[in-house]
């Protein structure tokens, strides 16, 4: 195909009226078939960008939106253009790949599928005319999927808002309940909050045992291992865990605690020493509430601020609780839809 001859090649004025705009890519290391494939599509409208490189059409897509990519299977040597296939359409998943070939191969057209391609032609004078199709097929493909990817973008936004929106005013719900029936946020008394503490040393716990804070119960576990064990035993509203810990990592002992679990609040600490610190683990980060942590009672100060934490995490999950029983129906189908907009997204990536 290193002669575009447009003259066999039809269009209505409509058709060039809907691609005047698209913009196509053409990656080939023949100049003769990117001055073909550049005249060929002006014909109908269409503005090229000629390349010759794999590289340049990288920077070049990360830069601007094409429509259409054209890619030489053999561009700079033979079988190297499928690898610019497979870099260019995960660089732009809505752009419409197709493969050229100056062969008649099965294993090309496999093999261009494979990488990306959405389609193959054979570098033939024969094929001029058919070119040109499937260039404006995959224009008009590649416009309509930004336009429903668009869309589905937009629905699901204001989905997951509408979700939001509505679990918070069940929220406010569930506390107008709680308050009307005398239950003030359904919390638990602070004479059931226990607090295990996983570390090596004692005088942590042995600090916080003889401060006495009232409402709190305190118990010591030597290890990870023992932690984890006492955790399986009885619940705990709270667990400290030492990031020396020797027997297991302070990382694995918060991941398990979290996973198994769930209801425990958990912070992790150094100290108390000069270099000391407390950090409270949240979802998905840790957050310093005391540094430097050079003494016991530092902790003991902030025990309150820890309460309202847990029974926060308590109320939250009351919340999610309680609109998963009233409301597990619209749940599955909020679920069904969202991954039946997710496979529609990525049918053609």
């Amino acid at each position: 195909m290193t002669r575009a001859d447009t003259s066999g090649s039809h269009s209505s004025p409509r058709m060039e009226r809907e691609l005047v705009g698209v913009q196509v890519l053409a990656v080939d290391g023949d100049p003769s078939v990117r001055d073909g494939i550049t005249r060929l599509l002006a014909g109908i409208g269409i503005h090229v960008t000629a390349l010759e490189d794999g590289a340049r059409a990288v920077a070049a897509v990360s830069r601007d939106f094409f429509s259409v990519v054209l890619v030489d299977i053999d561009t700079p040597v033979p079988g190297a253009g499928l690898s610019i296939i497979r870099e260019l359409r995960a660089l732009s998943p809505s752009s419409m790949i197709i493969a050229m070939t100056p062969r008649r191969s099965f294993d090309d057209a496999v093999d261009a599928i494979r990488a990306g391609a959405v389609d193959l032609v054979l570098k033939a004078p024969e094929s001029v005319e058919y070119l040109q199709e499937r260039v404006r097929v995959a224009a008009d493909r590649s416009q309509g999927k930004r336009v429903v990817d668009s869309l589905l973008g937009e629905v699901r936004s204001v989905y997951d808002e509408f979700l939001q929106r509505f679990m918070d005013a069940e929220r406010r719900a569930l506390d107008l309940s709680d308050q009307a029936a005398g239950r003030a946020g359904h919390a638990p008394a602070l004479d059931e909050l226990r607090v295990l503490v996983a570390d090596e040393v004692d005088e942590l716990a042995a600090g916080l045992a003889e401060a006495a804070p009232p409402g709190y119960e305190f118990v010591h576990a030597l290890t990870g291992g023992e932690a984890l064990d006492r955790l399986g035993m009885s619940p705990f509203h709270y667990a400290m865990v030492a990031e020396d810990l020797s027997d297991l990592p302070s990382s694995t002992v918060v991941r398990t605690i979290r996973t198994q679990f769930p209801d425990t609040v958990v912070l992790t600490f150094r100290g108390p020493a000069d270099n000391g610190k407390v950090d409270l683990v949240e979802t998905h980060r840790q957050r310093t509430i005391v540094e430097p942590f050079r003494e016991v009672s530092q902790l003991v100060a902030r025990l309150d601020e820890l309460a309202q934490a847990w029974r926060a995490k308590a109320r939250e999950r009351r919340y999610i609780q309680a609109f998963r029983e009233r409301h597990f129906d619209f749940l599955r189908r909020y679920v069904e839809l969202k991954t039946k907009m997710d496979r529609a997204q990525g049918e053609e990536r």
